[in-house]
């Protein structure tokens, strides 16, 4: 009993209690975080169907340049989605593409696939009803495995519809295109260059006068992980040093009395 009382004195000591022990961070599950969101904390006013289509010039998405920290992975797409049927269930096409140009205001998709994927839904049981579709890796195999390169122009679109009148919801009336691309939430450096229908850049929903910009209710990021504390094996070796010299005068000491 009496040991036991040095030793753990020694141990304290020497800083080495439990609590005491080296830690390093690793990760795990965390929240989601957007690359570009959009819009958010705004009134989607309006929709604009998803076009059966099948080619990279039929299209409604967005075009974007990535930031200086890549390359990034996309693990997630959230799509805010309505469709004028009262039941069914439908899909369609996601790509990421790359751009003809990173101007702003001007760049659409170009003809260069880096990643897509079809997706299925099904709708509410009332027509009109707004939903969202949160679409995880597992449901984007070709995207999530697909890595986005540092300060990079890409496009992400929706083509291909089939089933149930599905239409992506937006917000419009915005007085330019400029206004059209700053409602996108944006992190990581990332930056929205142009939003396009069809192909066509500077996209506006309604030619006016006055003419009325929309944006796209569709969002993709990552899942950042959050760090937690784990023994750093390097910190477990020392204190197994320590603790065995310890050990060892405690020994020492012990047959020194023993002899008096």
């Amino acid at each position: 009993m009496m040991f036991a009382k040095r030793f753990h004195a020694m141990l304290g000591l020497l800083g080495l209690g439990v609590l005491g022990l080296g830690f390093c961070a690793t990760t795990a599950s965390g929240t989601p975080v957007a690359y570009v969101a959009g819009p958010t904390g705004v009134d989607l006013n309006g929709s604009s169907s998803i076009s059966s289509g099948t080619t990279y010039t039929t299209n409604l998405g967005y075009a974007f340049k990535t930031g200086g920290s890549g390359p990034f992975d996309i693990d997630w797409i959230k799509l805010e989605l309505t469709s004028t049927a009262a039941s069914g269930s439908g899909s369609f096409k996601i790509w990421i593409n790359g751009t003809d140009n990173d101007t702003p205001l001007s760049a659409v998709a170009s003809s260069t696939v880096h990643a897509a994927d079809t997706v299925n839904f099904t709708t509410p049981g009332t027509a009109g009803t707004p939903f969202d579709l949160l679409l995880a890796a597992a449901d984007l195999p070709n995207i999530s495995a697909y890595s986005l390169l540092s300060n990079t122009p890409y496009s992400i679109f929706v083509n291909s519809a089939s089933g149930s009148a599905i239409a992506l919801r937006r917000q419009q009336g915005l007085a330019s295109g400029n206004d059209a691309i700053a409602a996108y939430d944006v992190t990581n450096g990332f930056t929205v260059l142009d939003t396009f229908r069809n192909n066509t850049p500077n996209y506006s929903n309604s030619q006016g006068p006055p003419v009325s910009y929309a944006v796209f209710a569709m969002s993709f990021g990552t899942t950042q992980s959050a760090p937690v504390p784990e023994i750093d094996p390097s910190g477990v070796g020392s204190v197994l040093a320590l603790v065995s010299g310890a050990l060892g005068l405690l020994e020492r000491r012990r047959l020194m009395a023993k002899r008096a």
